[in-house]
């Protein structure tokens, strides 16, 4: 990625890719200026009017030595561990240490440590090689002066100590070069290597819309892919089952050949489309009479099943095409679903969450209703009601004047009992168990019917919105109850703590199970809808004559 206001200081603490080439590249090259400074020593030491010293000689062995070593073993440029520095600074100190035995300043091998520290600028920058260059500089010129050298010794070191100064810093501006070079045609692989994703991710986004429905309903979608799956394979039984995010279970959406019950439990799967929900890969079963896995119609000899999985690795739903005979599906045709699960996972996926927006929505439009109720019918209701009982007071009261002052009275509150639900508002300063225990009262007020609330809090709540979406289902569990349990009792309980909620409403009337209400109650379908749209979870346990007990629960977000 490109790095603005780059920093040399920062780029030699991580020098990699095209930078660590260059410095791999610079290694032969300080090897061979090593033998040519030595060469250069030993061919003077060698040519000199005055007989070579036995120091001399053990100066040359040491640096010839060293230089075969640092052939066969390269300084490890840029290491930042010890042993690098280490090995650094046995370097400079086995130079520097020939030429003090060898002459200091006079020594045929004075540019030896030249080479060394070029090397060391360009592999550790001049943090780490100014210091290293003063060392040999300081020893040679320290060692003249103790030495009564003469003056022009003394200069000849200071000329020497300079010349290590200068290769040093030349090795560092190169190093500094070398490595914002390195830096800047990453910058641009990197630009090119996004625009490249980019592009990528554009062609696939156009691909993926020119197979998409156009339609956000999700029956128009699973429609759409019927008429698909009608035009590509021969089957006897063929459904697309949709994940139930509120209970687990999954809802056929279609199906032909074989009648599904409206929620299939998890357990309840057959083994053949359990497991491409589990992530195997074959999808394809030849022959169920002899497998051990089962399929969703009791007479399918083969069948293929695909898990409609999301690009962020959700299922939502499942592809199941059956057919009596065995060995009726091969390769190309599971290569064929597994086409054609990709966009319609995809597809379901977006009317799914449009679903969930539409029902979250709808809060914005039941504000409205309860404002044009209020502003509207329940004013004229209370005029007509007003003008009644002033009739019976100054007109002889008629039974049906009073008849139709009764009715108009019941009206009037089970109107106010509307608009208290439709407005009932979770706010900043409103918690769901403030709206519920004055439900809960106007519930006992009006049915008789004992009431309790049981709030545990820890002092945290969910975001407003999630919160008003749980209140509806209570309020839909709680009318249910009113209107066909017969209970006595009603408990609801609300619970938040330890990164949970729950909801909790439970009675002791006439009870049910979920599965036998008739399709035309959407009690319970809304409940569902609701819960699917905050991501939480609900069930509804009952038994005929022992109460029923709605439960939600979810994650509170962090």
């Amino acid at each position: 990625m490109p790095w603005p206001g780059f920093e040399p200081a920062i780029a030699e603490r991580g020098i990699d890719g095209r930078a660590g080439a260059v410095l791999d590249q610079v290694v032969p090259l300080a090897t061979a200026l090593r033998w040519a400074t030595v060469a250069l020593g030993l061919l003077l030491l060698t040519t000199s009017d005055r007989h070579p010293g036995r120091m001399s000689i053990l100066a040359g062995a040491m640096l010839v030595g060293n230089t075969v070593w640092r052939t066969l073993r390269p300084l490890r440029l840029g290491g930042e561990g010890r042993s690098a520095l280490f090995f650094l600074a046995l370097d400079i100190a086995i130079v520097t240490t020939a030429v003090l035995l060898s002459g200091r300043a006079e020594s045929p091998f004075l540019l030896t440590p030249i080479p060394t520290l070029t090397l060391a600028g360009f592999g550790w920058g001049n943090a780490v090689v100014m210091p290293a260059a003063l060392a040999p500089a300081t020893a040679i010129l320290v060692a003249d002066i103790v030495g009564s050298a003469p003056q022009r010794v003394i200069d000849e070191g200071l000329q020497a100590g300079l010349a290590f100064l200068a290769s040093a810093a030349i090795g560092g501006l190169a190093r500094r070069l070398s490595v914002e070079a390195a830096a800047r045609q990453q910058a641009a692989l990197d630009q090119m290597t996004r625009m490249a994703t980019a592009n990528d991710l554009l062609l696939a986004l156009h691909q993926v819309v020119q197979t998409l429905p156009e339609s956000l309903d999700l029956t128009d979608v699973v429609m759409s892919a019927k008429h698909r799956f009608r035009e590509s394979f021969d089957y006897t039984t063929a459904a697309v089952l949709v994940r139930d995010e509120a209970t687990g279970g999954w809802r056929p959406e279609w199906a032909e050949g074989l009648r599904f019950p409206r929620l299939i439990d998890e357990q309840s799967l057959p083994d053949a489309a359990a497991s491409v929900v589990g992530g195997e890969c074959d999808a394809t079963v030849q022959d169920l009479f002899r497998s051990d896995k089962t399929g969703c119609s009791p007479s399918a000899g083969s069948g293929l099943y695909a898990a409609l999985r999301t690009p962020r690795g959700a299922v939502v739903g499942l592809i199941v095409i059956e057919h009596a005979d065995p060995d009726r599906y091969g390769e190309h045709d599971a290569k064929l679903l597994e086409e054609m699960a990709r966009p319609l996972a995809l597809a379901i996926d977006n009317a799914l969450w449009f679903g969930r927006l539409r029902v979250l929505a709808a809060e914005a439009e039941r504000a409205r209703i309860a404002r044009d109720l209020h502003d509207r019918l329940a004013q004229s209701l209370g005029y007509i009601a007003f003008e009644l009982e002033r009739l019976s007071i100054v007109y002889a009261p008629a039974p049906d004047v009073e008849a139709l002052h009764q009715v108009v009275r019941d009206v009037v509150v089970e109107l106010r009992e509307t608009l208290h639900e439709l407005r009932a508002t979770i706010t900043e300063s409103v918690t769901l168990a403030d709206i519920a225990r004055g439900y809960l009262g106007r519930l006992e007020d009006r049915t008789g019917m004992e009431t309790h609330l049981i709030v545990r809090e820890d002092g945290r709540r969910l975001p407003i919105q999630l919160e008003q979406e749980v209140w509806r289902v209570a309020q839909e569990a709680l009318a249910n109850v009113e209107r066909h349990a017969g209970a006595q009792t009603v408990w609801l309980s609300w619970t938040v703590r330890h990164g949970r909620a729950s909801l909790e409403v439970r009675d002791d009337g006439r009870g049910f199970r979920a599965r036998d209400v008739p399709d035309g109650r959407y009690g319970i379908v809304g409940m569902r809808e609701r819960a699917s749209a905050i991501g939480a979870h609900l069930t509804v346990d009952g038994e005929s004559g022992t109460g029923t007990r709605v439960l939600l629960w979810l994650e509170v977000p962090t």
